[in-house]
């Protein structure tokens, strides 16, 4: 603690010469892009200046369409080398680009003011290669590592746990993010397809983003599954899953950071000085899956089998034996167990012709596990006997495939016998409806007795019709009427005005999501607290402005709230604690105290953001 204090007091003695170091440096204004792109390919065309400047002015970018920009962002960072402090201060223009046609297309200079004085960038030179041909430029990836990361730093692995299943045999793919980085909007760019798969999530929204620390190869990660999916294969042979990609933002330290004195490292840890960090935009690509699905084997296959593969237990009950002509009897079949449950068909009982038998009603109950898919399917049947006598239902055989046994499981339903009496009533008074015995209903008498004395006596010519109750009675349905709908059009008109009822439940919504989060702060559940932080920003912009959460990102959310008038400082700091939140859910150090400070900011920025609204 007493280090921590000296470091700040040196450096506070120091900044002088800080500033006078920064402002004697040379000024220099850069630009920077591929040399070579495809047609039809997006990129970056980035202005770098070293220095506090104003009234950038862009050129024409001929042959381009320009997607975004200038999107600006600054980089400072602090270095001390035998004594003396140094600071380097950079602000970054950036312009999203996409080639339109082929060609060689050259980019004007562009200008911007420092220090009253008005200085040029260099000028670009683009090749725009047809997209037939491939451009010799790197992908985001390669930039990544042009820009100080490695291969091993950030990666998307794909993971299954078995390469050689029986076809119908269940699979687990996991799709695990590994970063030794602070990384943060992870975007997915392409999902993997599963052609001649039958496939089912395992992992709920909540349960994505776990995070966990792995070591590989003596080096630390932070590792996440990203998705976790139970695959069927539907058919043999050779099958590919094609890579999953996806986009993100890892956080790195400046040269200058790297090259500081250790002894001031503990006082550079201040978030203070988080602006020693830069941003380097990525695009991550799994690995590909091949898996060889063997065929059932056709030896000992039996020739009612119809198709699951797992390991299964058989039940099956009736809710009585004995009991009289058109009198329902409910027989209940149950498979439970892991596998393919959900593609099991019904069994094929041999019913007595005496007996009317409905279409079996279905149900499920599906447990989602990182293990796999299991559970229990139930055909529950509604059997009604017409006829008095003696009847059976014969045993019904379920078969499997049991792929750890490698051979197929006949499992057998026992022999329902029945002793049916002759019915008191006619199979005519009875209707049924439903599949439970609860719901059968007997149809009432349809004999009416005569109105036998006393008889209820008026006077003459005294009669309800025309009255002025009859009249009263008359008008009070119709004003009910009016009313309700006037009312039910005002209302309907509010409800279908979904901008205006999500604007209005904005803040509340986000304040309850923060209200959730702070019990996760309380109990210090990072994971779950961190949730809860993105979804009430991201949410409480969505609702605000009306825009879908799949099409928010930082770019949209800057515009949005600029057309609101909303100070450029405001929505720099929103994106700021958006991507705190990001950063503090991989980086090491004391959780609890990151939590509690990226909550109060999260609190302050929304509670901000509504009164500038306003």
């Amino acid at each position: 603690m007493l280090t921590k204090y000296i470091s700040c007091f040196l450096v506070l003695l120091l900044l002088p010469a800080v500033f006078h170091s920064l402002n004697a440096q040379d000024v220099v204004f850069t630009a920077s892009a591929k040399n070579n792109v495809r047609e039809g390919e997006q990129f970056r065309l980035v202005y770098t200046v070293n220095g506090q400047g104003s009234g950038f002015s862009a050129p024409k970018f001929d042959g381009f369409r320009v997607l975004s920009g200038p999107n600006s962002s600054t980089n400072q960072s602090y270095s001390i080398v035998n004594g003396r402090v140094t600071q380097s201060y950079e602000v970054s223009y950036t312009y999203y680009l996409q080639a339109t046609k082929p060609g060689e297309y050259k980019i004007p200079s562009a200008g911007i003011i420092v220090n009253g004085k008005k200085i040029q960038s260099n000028t670009l030179t683009i090749n725009v290669i047809k997209s037939s041909q491939k451009a010799t430029g790197g992908s985001a990836s390669q930039s990544g590592n042009q820009q100080g990361i490695n291969n091993d730093d950030v990666f998307i692995k794909a993971i299954i746990d078995k390469k050689n299943p029986f076809q119908g045999e269940q699979v687990i793919i996991t799709y695990k993010i590994y970063t030794r980085l602070p990384i943060s909007q992870i975007s997915v760019e392409k999902l993997s397809s599963f052609p001649g798969f039958w496939y089912k999530d395992l992992l709920e929204n909540n349960d994505r983003m776990q995070q966990h620390n792995e070591v590989i190869n003596g080096e630390q990660y932070v590792v996440a599954d990203m998705r976790k999916i139970a695959l069927f294969p539907q058919r043999s042979g050779k099958i590919e899953i094609e890579p999953m990609q996806l986009n993100c933002l890892a956080q790195v330290k400046t040269q200058a950071t790297q090259q500081r004195d250790p002894f001031f490292d503990s006082f550079f840890n201040d978030p203070f000085f988080s602006r020693n960090m830069r941003n380097v935009q990525l695009k991550l690509s799994s690995n590909s899956v091949k898996i060889n699905v063997k065929p059932l084997p056709l030896n000992n296959k039996p020739a009612d089998f119809n198709g699951a593969v797992g390991s299964y237990k058989l039940k099956t009950e009736v809710d009585r034996t004995s009991l009289k002509a058109n009198e329902a009897i409910n027989l209940q079949v149950t498979i439970s167990g892991s596998g393919n449950i959900e593609l099991i068909d019904e069994l094929a009982f041999d019913f007595p012709p005496d007996f009317e038998v409905y279409d079996p009603k279905i149900s499920n109950r599906i447990n989602k596990r990182s293990s796999g898919i299991s559970g229990t399917r139930t055909f529950e049947y509604l059997i009604i006997p017409r006829n008095a006598g003696d009847f059976r239902i014969k045993p019904s055989r379920f078969i499997y495939f049991d792929p750890k046994k490698r051979d197929y499981v006949r499992l057998t339903t026992p022999e329902f016998n029945f002793h049916v009496e002759k019915s008191d009533k006619s199979a005519t008074t009875i209707t049924y409806s439903g599949i439970s015995q609860k719901d059968i209903q007997f149809i009432g008498s349809d004999i009416r007795h005569i109105k036998s004395y006393p008889f209820a006596l008026t006077g003459i010519n005294v009669f309800f019709f025309r009255s002025t109750l009859f009249y009263l009675l008359l008008l009070i349905p119709l004003t009910v009427f009016i009313s309700t709908l006037v009312i039910w059009r005002y209302m309907a008109r509010r409800k279908s005005n979904v901008r205006l009822m999500k604007n209005k439940k904005a803040t509340r919504v986000a304040r309850k999501s923060l209200k959730k989060a702070n019990k996760y702060l309380k109990n210090n559940q990072s994971g779950e607290f961190y949730i809860e932080i993105s979804r009430a920003l991201w949410g409480y912009l969505s609702d605000k402005f009306n825009i879908p959460l799949s099409a928010l990102s930082m770019e949209s959310v800057s515009s949005h709230l600029k057309k609101t008038n909303v100070p450029e400082g405001t929505i720099m700091a929103f994106q700021e604690v958006l991507n705190n939140c990001e950063y503090a859910r991989f980086a090491p150090g004391d959780s609890s105290l990151k939590m509690n400070e990226i909550y109060l900011q999260a609190l302050s920025i929304i509670s901000k953001i509504e009164n500038e609204l306003k």
